[in-house]
């Protein structure tokens, strides 16, 4: 591993530490289906600990189920600078690398903001098809509310109104210098995918099927407050995942 891509690791892993590790993460985890119908909601707190030292993270979940029923699932620990997720800056996203005929393909993306993350998960069947959607709205201090069949987040307008800016880094941990970007409508990046909006300000856009596409793109967007809109897109070139993008928008009003 060369000098520069050390160093880009390394920065990784601060990202992951600055963000999110040495906290207990309070979520509402809620399963819905590929056409987004409710089918369970349960709780659980992720826990990040740093050692000591600082070259270890240790990450356990607490599961508590609609029954009541509890369960504990311990990842890593995780060995600095190695991580499974790519962070950039408060954005992060993990999962399959590849899109594969007859395979799974699965992946989670997120994004923070002071005391608050949002994160879902998308995963497609073996045959390629959109398969379900896990939403999960954290916080530090409490779980967040269990979600309403039916609540819809309003389309955002007013298009002049957002300044973005994008940053995108690579599997090899390269990260790109911050460029200015125009904001559009998740409905509008591409008329084949399918949007979706949640509760907490939480949406995505995917195709319904990994085989409508070759170049494939999901996007989750958590409208955080009136004056801040965040994105983060996971993009696959000719099946191989390519890159992570962020994207950040501040109202100019």
């Amino acid at each position: 591993m060369s000098t520069d891509n050390t160093a880009a690791q390394l920065q990784n892993w601060d990202n992951f530490c600055r963000y999110h590790v040495n906290r207990d993460w309070y979520g509402t985890w809620t399963r819905y289906s590929a056409d987004g119908q409710i089918i369970e909601s349960f709780h659980c707190i992720r826990s990040f600990k740093n050692s000591a030292d600082g070259n270890q993270i240790y990450h356990q979940n607490h599961y508590t189920y609609a029954d009541g029923t509890k369960q504990t699932k311990t990842f890593g620990p995780y060995q600095k600078p190695i991580t499974r997720a790519l962070f950039l800056d408060n954005a992060f996203s993990w999962g399959s690398s590849k899109i594969e005929s007859g395979s799974n393909l699965a992946f989670e993306t997120g994004l923070s903001y002071e005391d608050k993350r949002a994160s879902v998960v998308i995963q497609y069947d073996n045959s390629g098809n959109l398969e379900k959607i896990v939403v999960i709205p954290e916080n530090l201090t409490s779980f967040p509310a269990i979600p309403t069949p039916g609540l819809k987040k309003k389309l955002i307008e007013s298009v002049a109104h957002w300044k973005g800016t994008a940053k995108t880094i690579t599997p090899d941990w390269i990260v790109s210098s911050p460029v200015e970007i125009s904001w559009s409508q998740l409905e509008k990046l591409d008329d084949s995918f399918q949007t979706l909006h949640f509760c907490d300000g939480i949406s995505i856009t995917c195709p319904p099927t990994t085989l409508l596409t070759q170049n494939f793109f999901a996007v989750v967007e958590w409208q955080v407050n009136s004056n801040l809109l965040l994105r983060a897109i996971r993009n696959y070139d000719s099946c191989d995942f390519s890159n992570f993008t962020l994207q950040k928008f501040i109202a100019t009003r």
